[in-house]
């Protein structure tokens, strides 16, 4: 079977801190080694054909004219550059289906990629994020109802491009209710994989990190909980004086008090008693460094407003960790892999003072509590693996191409 997937982020040199990039990785690698034939069609500022482990990977010139500057675009704007990356991924799906016929295609994000799609094809759009939902969340203030009621232009072509797939699919229970609740095509919930090769694998302390810490890695913005984080560090390393904090994500601006400032400026205006324990690394792409980093955490600290089951929880869930993070009444998909007090924390979303008491709380576990819970979260995972979810999704295959 030749299987086309379409990714606006694809980690060729390493981890990335986008969950649809390292998706896509790994089900590419797994169906590779399954015999078949994989083709990735993914963005660069240059054009770019090349192979990554058995993988051809094309690179095209998809948002060409549209720089991204790390800040809001007008919202025009965007929608032209929705109709344009579409096009292009689809024109460069024509292109490949002449050379070598395509069995499936398979989008791997929203951004409207479904729009122009080839309609002899067969093709599957994994929901990788709800955009008015992300969008809103990324603002200072935060209205999950007023999201959902959004109507703007950019956003809605997106939902019009899924209504055009002949499937489609999410990894939580989240993202398929607000889906069929907007689009009217109910997605299948196939959970994400995850990859940490522990027979390969080997841990390292590293030297700056001596001693205990807390860590928190992925993307640094408000979705991700950085205000109620800001709020809590200093308060924790005053009353843990025998713990470090470690930050890990790529820094990128946030729009502070009517101006824009980067991520690690944020943290540090909020940690003035102890900023010499508070130690902010950038994306760290080299996997074996990262996890072995999460390994000797004594917890992981992942706060979200709204999610789609985050790679970064999967990650520290398999690799045995204490996992803090958040939840609303209107969900934020943790609570699908978290239950409070059984296999890690839940505080209540945008509550930093409810996030410290959860931390608290993790602190006070006798040995024994903290392994039952540490156990209890690498079971909830154990069985995503590439293979399980290759299955999963083989299923949904076979029945596209009866």
């Amino acid at each position: 079977m030749h299987i086309v997937f379409l990714a606006t982020h694809f980690p060729v040199k390493g981890l990335s801190t986008c969950g649809s990039g390292n998706y896509v990785a790994n089900m590419a690698r797994i169906m590779i080694r399954s015999g078949h034939k994989v083709t990735v069609i993914t963005e660069a500022p240059q054009r770019e054909i090349f192979e990554w482990q058995g993988i051809e990977v094309r690179r095209i010139e998809a948002t060409k004219g549209f720089k991204n500057t790390g800040r809001p675009m007008p919202t025009y704007k965007k929608f032209l550059k929705n109709l344009w990356r579409s096009l292009w991924y689809n024109y460069e799906v024509y292109k490949i289906d002449k050379e070598s016929p395509i069995d499936l295609v398979q989008s791997v994000s929203a951004y409207a990629l479904a729009l122009f799609r080839l309609k002899k094809l067969p093709y599957i759009v994994r929901v990788s994020e709800y955009m008015d939902l992300w969008s809103g969340a990324n603002n200072e203030k935060f209205d999950f109802e007023a999201c959902l009621r959004s109507r703007k232009i950019d956003n809605e072509i997106q939902y019009l491009a899924l209504k055009k797939a002949d499937y489609i699919i999410a990894p939580s229970y989240l993202m398929q209710r607000v889906i069929y609740n907007k689009v009217g095509k109910k997605p299948q919930v196939i959970e994400s994989p995850v990859v940490i090769d522990k027979k390969n694998f080997i841990f390292k302390e590293n030297s700056f990190l001596e001693g205990k810490y807390w860590v928190t890695f992925g993307a640094m913005n408000y979705r991700k909980g950085i205000q109620s984080l800001a709020q809590i560090i200093d308060k924790l390393l005053n009353e843990y004086s025998d713990m470090k904090y470690v930050m890990i994500g790529k820094d990128k601006e946030v729009k502070y008090n009517e101006s824009f400032i980067m991520a690690s400026e944020y943290f540090r205006l909020h940690i003035s008693q102890n900023a010499d324990r508070f130690i902010f690394l950038d994306e760290i792409s080299d996997r074996d460094r990262l996890f072995s980093i999460v390994k000797y955490s004594y917890a992981c600290i992942l706060p979200t407003r709204v999610d789609n089951l985050p790679n970064s929880c999967l990650e520290a869930m398999a690799l045995g960790k204490i996992v803090i993070s958040s939840t609303s009444k209107n969900g934020t998909s943790v609570e699908q892999l978290i239950t409070d007090g059984k296999n890690g924390f839940l505080a209540e979303m945008d509550n930093a003072e409810d996030l410290y008491l959860k931390v608290q709380q993790a602190m006070s576990l006798s040995e024994d509590e903290k392994k039952t819970i540490e156990d209890n979260a690498f079971e909830r995972v154990k069985n995503l693996t590439p293979e399980n979810v290759y299955e999963k999704m083989m299923e949904v295959y076979s029945k596209l191409l009866l």
